[in-house]
């Protein structure tokens, strides 16, 4: 056996699980499942077509392929059918966990545990009922080094492919690779030294902000460079190495519009955040005063409307610019494992557990900006820990008796209304005043007066090689809806148009609004009118803006002529029928 798989035996038998029993077989609730699968959406989006393309080779060689969380849970396979009805015997299926404590040493567990590629083959697992399997995993990082998840290729141990491992592994890379190019505004290659590079499959890659500071490198890159890369700056880190860089993808940038300024405070340009609305400028404003003083800030906001961008926008503009921005999303977190993810642990503090250790979030952001994300969603053991740390400006690593001093600023971001949360004690009434400080609330999207300056804004970062225009429907259309996603819903109905959009108009045909109800659209500055006047509103708006032609109102708000016909008739306005419709 290789040194990974009896490691993982020792762990095993130390936890006293019994080869020769059956393994926990317990499936996650149908409702637990689908929040798992919700928080790894974005690692679910990217594999979807790596998994789709690896399909008919799973069928011709009689394997499967799933993805699992950080977590050991499987949220998605593909593959062949015989092989996966069997699979399921052993709960190798979505809904179960394989981590190593619940189905012994397997591949997905172990690689989580390893954070290396690995394959078990047949006795290798720890568990007999498993050993008809040969299974081949290798970790998913993010840009920075986060651990997302596995993806594994099981088949029965006779049918096992000489290139299953190889094939997970390129997976895995080309899913880090993915990433890094959606978060980094500009992806470098590093040239490797002469000769270096024999036998290496993947190239180097480096992704960076607008401000040349690294915010992620790929497995290869991090080998070259070391671990402790992001957040730093390009120039001074790389150019006393004598390295040259090839850049193998640049992002344009959207030109931003300048500001009003006030007479206390001039806005800095920050193009991510563009828009008019008075309320909107006001955080924002609020937000760039905030950079410039260490006070704690607590940006509050729906989901969708921009929190982390706010504290990013904090970060970049303040004296901190030069040092790490790291962000956590205190809500996709275990409270089993929320004090070793911000604080750090020894190794060998717990079962899959890293030999060497690992720092904490807070020892990551050194000098810079820790985002605290959704910390409403935090639980009361963690508020506890959090405060004790924000408090002595140490934090102690899980299985360390040794503190260690923090320097890094704190934001924190929820959608949650605090104040409700303390008096129901969800919340820590001491934690809410140590972190709001400067309190930064975020307009909704559907209270922003500034929708198609904004979408229009966002067109041009999707498509910005065509000159896109929005058709007075579209236009009606977008400002009618109420964006219960707001920002980020926006984003993803713009860019589904654009793709749609075969010339460079895009028509109301071309905006499709998931799950649209009859109370989604809202006149604006019409909060409390109710469902039946925010009806009429629409209607009425929808057969202005299409000319009175009943036809092309219906596909505005995405009814039926028959249905908006008979809506017309209760709320007496036939009058506005075009006569030629009749």
């Amino acid at each position: 056996m290789s040194t990974i798989v009896q490691q993982s035996w020792k762990r095993c038998q130390e936890s006293n699980l019994i080869a020769t029993q059956k393994a926990n077989d317990q499936i996650i609730s149908t409702n637990r499942i689908k929040e798992i699968i919700q928080e790894n959406h974005p690692l679910i989006r990217e594999s979807l077509p790596l998994f789709n393309k690896l399909s008919p080779f799973l069928l011709s060689t009689e394997h499967i392929a799933l993805l699992s969380d950080r977590n050991g849970n499987i949220i998605h396979t593909v593959g062949d059918p015989v092989f996966a009805d069997h699979a399921q015997k052993v709960q190798l299926q979505i809904g179960a966990n394989w981590q190593e404590s619940n189905k012994g040493t397997n591949a997905i567990g172990t690689a989580l545990v390893s954070q290396q590629p690995i394959q078990i083959q047949g006795e290798q697992h720890y568990f007999r009922e498993n050993q008809f399997l040969t299974c081949s995993s290798a970790p998913i990082f993010s840009p920075v080094g986060d651990l997302l998840g596995v993806i594994d290729m099981s088949t029965r141990k006779e049918y096992t492919h000489p290139f299953a491992l190889t094939i997970v592994c390129m997976i895995a890379e080309a899913l880090q690779n993915r990433f890094l190019f959606a978060e980094a505004e500009r992806v470098m290659t590093l040239p490797t030294a002469s000769g270096s590079s024999h036998g290496q499959r993947w190239l180097p890659l480096i992704g960076l902000d607008r401000d040349e500071r690294i915010v992620g490198l790929n497995r290869r890159a991090k080998q070259l460079l070391g671990p402790d890369m992001v957040g730093k700056s390009l120039d001074r880190e790389l150019e006393s190495s004598g390295r040259t860089l090839q850049d193998n993808h640049q992002k344009l940038w959207p030109s931003a519009s300048v500001p009003r300024k006030t007479p206390a405070f001039s806005l800095k340009p920050f193009p991510r955040l563009a828009g008019s609305c008075p309320r909107f400028l006001q955080a924002k404003v609020l937000a760039q005063k905030a950079a410039q003083v260490d006070f704690p800030v607590m940006v509050l906001g729906e989901s969708g409307t921009g929190k982390e961008l706010f504290a990013q926008m904090i970060h970049q503009t303040g004296p901190r610019a030069n040092e790490p921005f790291v962000a956590v999303n205190c809500s996709s977190i275990s409270e089993n494992l929320i004090e070793s993810e911000l604080f750090g642990y020894e190794g060998g503090a717990f079962t899959g557990a890293q030999r060497e250790g690992r720092i904490g979030k807070f020892e990551a952001a050194k000098k810079g900006t820790i985002f605290l994300d959704e910390i409403g969603d935090m639980s009361l053991r963690a508020q506890a820990a959090l405060l004790r740390v924000l408090q002595e400006k140490v934090v102690t690593p899980v299985g360390s008796n040794q503190s260690k001093p923090i320097h890094a600023r704190v934001i924190a971001a929820t959608h949650r209304h605090l104040p409700d949360e303390v008096k129901v004690g969800r919340f820590r009434a001491d934690l809410y005043y140590r972190l709001k400080g400067v309190l930064i609330e975020l307009p909704p999207l559907r209270k922003r007066s500034d929708i198609l300056e904004l979408a229009m804004n966002q067109i041009k970062q999707i498509a910005p090689d065509r000159q896109i225009t929005l058709s007075r429907e579209a236009q009606a259309m977008l400002t009618a809806y109420s964006w219960p996603g707001n920002v980020r819903e926006l984003q993803g109905v713009l860019i589904q148009a654009t793709f749609l959009a075969d010339d460079d108009e895009i028509g109301c045909e071309h905006i499709l609004l998931e799950g649209l109800g009859e109370d989604d659209f809202e006149a604006p500055g019409s909060s409390v009118m109710s469902l039946r006047e925010t009806e009429c509103e629409a209607i009425k708006k929808a057969l202005y803006m299409s000319g009175g032609n009943v036809s092309q109102a219906a596909k505005l708000l995405q009814i039926g002529r028959n249905t908006l016909y008979r809506k017309m008739a209760d709320y007496r306005i036939l009058s506005q029928i075009n006569q030629e419709e009749l």
